[in-house]
């Protein structure tokens, strides 16, 4: 199972916010690198938060033992991608392809790949003050086979028990009727998404708990475990230069409208 975590700084506000854009990107994605999509991309326009610095879009599309989340910050001039895939990609590809379509700054931004079968995440310190939010991940045991329902109400639970806020209802298939490979479950929240996929072949749950916001994570591993054994955990800190772009424009915004008053101040004199 592999996993691929972008966060894209320096990236262009008109872009991240054109909704259209976002789903040609998915599709082209899924198509250029053969992930097989069992579903059209899902695409979430968010201008309703009380922050209105983290207004945005959040996009997903479920793939065949995996999925791949866009969250777009326009106003930020960030978005965090997320790939999840039992099937091997090229990565460097993957790269190219989304610096070509949803530009950002190479030079700010973080690129990492990891294979979720092998225990080889290292956990991160987490400091809320300058980290966006931590990004939890977790390989469960199940002692039996989780019916689309057992996942559906994990997920509409799961929330609430976490202190986080749902925009969406759960959102669970199997990528295919016949002889399916996985059970799949996703959930969007006001401060990104929760996931779950289902190997029927290794009787194991890959979930992911991936915040752009600070909370109390230390109470994901009881939570999770209400699904079977928690065999692995990791934390990931996510975001540490999301905070630039809002302070740099504050800071401009002041320095023009401080070199505006000074010029009517001494005009008047």
């Amino acid at each position: 199972m592999k996993h691929v975590m972008l966060d894209a700084y320096g990236a262009e506000e008109t872009q991240s916010n054109n909704i259209l854009h976002i789903n040609e990107l998915l599709n082209e994605i899924a198509f250029e690198l053969e992930l097989e999509p069992i579903c059209p991309p899902q695409l979430i326009p968010y201008y309703y938060g009380r922050v209105k610095e983290d207004v945005g879009i959040t996009s997903f599309m479920m793939l065949r033992g995996g999925h791949i989340t866009i969250h777009t910050f326009p106003i930020r001039e960030c978005y965090f991608v997320d790939c999840v895939s039992e099937k091997d990609f090229d990565v460097d590809k993957f790269y190219d392809l989304f610096f070509e379509k949803l530009h950002f700054s190479k030079e700010k931004s973080n690129y990492q790949t990891t294979d979720r079968n092998v225990n080889n995440i290292k956990s991160e310190l987490y400091d809320p003050s300058i980290d966006f939010g931590p990004h939890y991940m977790a390989k469960i045991k199940t002692e039996k086979e989780p019916h689309m329902e057992d996942l559906f109400n994990f997920l509409e639970n799961v929330v609430s028990e976490i202190g986080m806020d749902e925009i969406t209802r759960a959102f669970v298939l199997k990528d295919t009727v016949k002889d399916p490979t996985y059970l799949s479950g996703i959930i969007i929240i006001a401060q990104s998404h929760i996931s779950v996929h289902y190997s029927f072949n290794e009787k194991v749950i890959y979930a992911d708990c991936f915040s752009c916001a600070p909370f109390d994570f230390s109470t994901l591993n009881d939570a999770f475990s209400s699904l079977g054994k928690v065999l692995d955990s990791k934390l990931i800190a996510r975001g540490t230069k999301h905070l630039y772009k809002v302070k740099s424009k504050i800071e401009n915004d002041t320095l023009l409208a401080s070199t505006r008053w000074q010029k009517v101040v001494k005009k008047e004199c």
